[in-house]
């Protein structure tokens, strides 16, 4: 019998009213359909919805390329691309490879739960985790399973591949470093409570990533031993995406999980010590994680606006409505594109005043996804 700790994400916890009617919007399901893309694209974005659509659009104009329909929800995966195909993973179990300039499916492969964790692709393997507990590595151009391994919790973390390893983490509470080629174990580092959607990144060999219980751990990625942790004071990192840039790391924090009336709050920290520089957008609570760009970071808020801040002071520069229901956005050639889930639609603005480029109205549809934009070349 599957076993969860509750709440693990936001698809089992009790939210906020507003935050919880937005998710409850009932999708209207397009016919699978493939068009050819117009010759005069110079970039892609793609993204996955919650109408169980996967959408390839120019980036410039938002016509549509082509689109291809699944059996479920494409809307928490954030798409990996190698080798002209498209990687995403489903909540109908399923990781998909689709040619990316097509939209035609080459293969899926079936693991025996929902898949939320976002695919990595590297050495022609992609690797993901599933709610089945397990971390998969699959052959990127077969779909063959190359090794999986068995965690004791649900694998909702993406992973980062860096040196010939895999880190991944487990709702279990672990940060796993598997080897890439052969899933055996290297070291786990045990961060004390629920690692649930949070994912790690790595920067000068150490790995950073969030928990439950508010702390943000710096591991060494040769060894697993600790270099630092950063505290919350008790909000929750369990859905923490962070980035970083210049020897910093930015940080969003969700909410107090026993007490749901104490919101996060976006942080600016030192990655060498951990050092908190500036704390921004207070009591606000995130379920997206932050984009630096040109100075500047992106992020959604659960207060249902898009804010660029300033990445030196985290004050306020902008500010967009589209209630984007946790959508991570992507920052590229100067535009963002981010989904608003709540607001039906995906935007595409200027990064410097959030003027609206372009939109997509998406009928009935969330789109939670991080956009995956890709150049002509």
């Amino acid at each position: 019998m599957k076993t969860f700790i509750l709440p693990l994400n936001k698809r089992f916890l009790k939210i906020p009213v507003l935050l919880l009617i937005l998710f409850s919007t009932s999708c209207k399901k397009d016919s699978k359909s493939n068009t050819p893309a117009p010759t005069n694209t110079k970039a892609t974005v793609y993204f996955g919805g919650q109408d169980n659509n996967f959408y390839a659009l120019n980036a410039q104009n938002g016509d549509l390329i082509w689109k291809y329909q699944s059996g479920g929800d494409f809307a928490y995966s954030t798409p990996a691309l190698a080798n002209g195909t498209l990687y995403s993973t489903n909540t109908d179990h399923n990781l998909y490879a689709l040619d990316a300039a097509s939209g035609t499916l080459k293969w899926k492969f079936t693991t025996a739960s929902t898949t939320i964790s976002s695919p990595a692709a590297a050495n022609n393997i992609v690797y993901f985790g599933s709610d089945d507990h397990y971390i998969y590595a699959v052959d990127a151009v077969s779909g063959n399973l190359k090794w999986k391994y068995l965690t004791a919790q649900n694998v909702d973390s993406s992973p980062v591949v860096s040196n010939g390893t895999v880190y991944i983490g487990s709702a279990d509470g672990n940060l796993y470093a598997l080897d890439a080629l052969t899933g055996s174990l290297k070291w786990k580092y045990n961060t004390g409570s629920p690692i649930v959607e949070a994912s790690p990144v790595i920067s000068n060999d150490v790995i950073f990533i969030g928990n439950r219980d508010g702390y943000l751990n710096a591991v060494n990625a040769t060894n697993g031993q600790s270099k630092w942790i950063f505290s919350t004071n008790g909000i929750s990192l369990e859905q923490s995406k962070p980035s970083i840039n210049n020897g910093v790391i930015y940080l969003a924090s969700w909410y107090n999980i026993n007490d749901f009336n104490q919101p996060g709050s976006l942080y600016a920290i030192k990655e060498s010590d951990g050092s908190q520089i500036w704390k921004g957008l207070n009591g606000q609570g995130f379920t997206s994680g932050p984009v630096y760009a040109d100075g500047k970071i992106f992020i959604n808020s659960d207060d249902l606006n898009l804010y660029a801040v300033d990445a030196a002071t985290g004050n306020e520069i902008w500010k967009k409505p589209i209630i984007a229901n946790g959508a991570v956005p992507t920052v590229a050639n100067g535009k963002v594109f981010a989904g608003g889930g709540g607001s039906n639609a995906f935007y595409v603005l200027d990064s410097g005043t959030g003027d609206e480029s372009w939109k997509l109205s998406l009928t009935n549809c969330i789109n939670t996804s991080k956009p995956l934009v890709v150049g002509e070349n």
